[in-house]
């Protein structure tokens, strides 16, 4: 990993991490808690390290094993949107993305290449769906603040990345297979009910 990629990912993870402290703290509000809004911060930190990160690496592996050139690269404006949008006690989140490239040297078909891209697309939703599902069974075998907000942001963070929108990775699963994006999107539906129902 480059110095350059390996800075984006931290700064993104930084930023994101603050922004959910603040959103999930009561927005402006939180900042007349100080030490509670660092607690929570701390353990969205954590939370984040694990949902965001994974996410992001889990599309650059499978892009790469594909035979993409992949690499993460942040996007500031994105960054002060999350901050910005989480002092109003809500995340909008588009902190960065995997930029991927073709290789000259690789040949597909265009039905290779949009299966390619439909399955690097779906790599970090399901990525965050197994995750939230870890941190759901650990919430429930010993309860949490930190298993409670990893199960929270890795739900969050699938079906808002699952919207078919845009620049969005369920733009992609959707054009590629309207079947997996349903099952994807169900899952993750499935898991925010779970919580109210369980949290």
């Amino acid at each position: 990993m480059q110095i350059k990629e390996l800075r984006d990912l931290t700064v993104s993870a930084v930023v994101l991490a603050l922004a959910f402290g603040i959103a999930l703290s009561g927005g402006l509000k939180a900042f007349g808690q100080p030490a509670s809004l660092l607690r929570v911060a701390g353990m969205a930190f954590a939370a984040v390290s694990t949902s965001f990160i994974l996410h992001e690496l889990a599309h650059r592996l499978i892009a790469r094993n594909s035979g993409y050139f992949a690499e993460y690269a942040m996007w500031p404006a994105g960054l002060m949107i999350a901050l910005g949008s989480s002092l109003l006690g809500f995340i909008f989140a588009a902190p960065g993305a995997v930029v991927i490239r073709h290789n000259p040297g690789v040949f597909t078909t265009p039905e290779q290449h949009r299966r390619n891209i439909g399955m690097i697309s779906i790599a970090g939703p399901a990525t965050n769906i197994i995750l939230a599902l870890v941190f759901m069974v650990l919430n429930i075998a010993h309860p949490a603040l930190l298993f409670y907000l990893g199960a929270f942001i890795n739900t969050w963070l699938a079906i808002f990345n699952l919207l078919p929108f845009g620049p969005l990775d369920g733009a992609k699963i959707f054009w590629w297979s309207k079947t997996a994006w349903g099952a994807a999107i169900g899952a993750a539906g499935l898991l925010y009910l779970a919580q109210g129902y369980l949290f």
